[in-house]
């Protein structure tokens, strides 16, 4: 019996910020288009880089309720679940403090984000998301920013567009935060993807196969700058000191049903050592891995139903 060869279709662009990957199994190139102005419909929402973007809107308006679109709603109110799921660790409050060690600018295309004159972070508990009335309050004196949540909320969304316009499987890779659905164009049916080893240009820490999910790695090797002091910082703020996660790891890289929930949880990694970082993936049923700065390699035992 001979066993039919999966097409597929596939187109990479830059959006959010980031490169993107398409791919499509049994797709069309009107899916691919679909996929496109689809995240960029979503950045023109949810990017604190651009004027009147419903997150900056609502920045600016902090302490009063404004009128967004319904994935804004849907997005930011993931994004407070992360923050309670994360005991905290994971917040989009941090942006204030963010903006007050340097990280001003697109790392892409050096463009410079609306000013923010809030001083106020750890108050993702006091975000208002309102469905029914579609609007978004941030708290008075906070300012929000998505960051990696935005992409992977983006990716599961997409993918599962992408299956309810008939496509056979689908694949977003938004610079890292991966969501996969439905068949790969393997004979397996499942995505094989490599995590990048923050060591070494080219190599990986693994290589994983999954059939349904998420996969995300935050980490400190790309978005780092110095300070006016002279300091080195990076971009992943722990809301517990407004200042960048103290951490020796390079990478935290997770595993989960989606690809927001990885984003989230890869996050929260990053503010803990290699073990609590372990301890804490453990404790909530993910699969991850860790990279410290000394090469050392901290993964879960779940991981290991992954790996190829």
């Amino acid at each position: 019996m001979s066993m039919r060869v999966a097409s597929t279709v596939q187109r990479s662009f830059r959006v959010m910020g980031c490169a993107a990957h398409v791919e499509i199994t049994d797709g069309t190139e009107a899916m691919l288009d679909h996929a496109e102005s689809r995240l960029r419909e979503l950045e023109s929402l949810w990017s604190r880089f651009i004027l009147d973007s419903d997150i900056s809107r609502a920045n600016r308006a902090a302490g009063t309720p404004v009128d967004v679109a319904a994935e804004t709603v849907a997005v930011v109110r993931r994004a407070i679940e992360a923050w309670k799921q994360t005991h905290g660790a994971f917040d989009i409050t941090v942006l204030p403090a963010l903006l007050h060690h340097g990280c001003t600018h697109s790392a892409s295309a050096g463009q410079p984000a609306p000013r923010v004159s809030r001083r106020v972070i750890g108050v993702s508990g006091a975000i208002s998301a309102d469905v029914i009335a579609g609007t978004l309050t941030v708290p008075a004196g906070a300012a929000i920013d998505l960051g990696g949540i935005g992409k992977g909320y983006a990716a599961d969304m997409v993918t599962e567009e992408l299956l309810g316009l008939g496509a056979v499987g689908a694949l977003v890779n938004i610079g890292g935060d991966i969501a996969v659905r439905g068949d790969s164009p393997t004979p397996s049916g499942s995505w094989v993807l490599g995590i990048e080893d923050p060591l070494t240009a080219s190599g990986h820490t693994a290589i994983v196969s999954i059939r349904s999910g998420g996969i995300a790695t935050s980490g400190t090797t790309v978005r780092r700058w110095s300070t006016s002091s002279g300091e080195t910082a990076h971009h992943l703020i722990d809301p517990r000191t407004a200042r960048p996660a103290a951490t020796c790891l390079l990478t935290a890289t997770v595993i989960a049903s989606d690809a927001a929930t990885a984003e989230s949880f890869a996050t929260a990694a990053m503010m803990k050592d290699g073990r609590s970082a372990i301890q804490l993936l453990d404790l909530v049923g993910l699969a991850g891995l860790a990279v410290a700065d000394d090469g050392t390699l901290f993964r879960t035992a779940s991981l290991e139903a992954f790996l190829r």
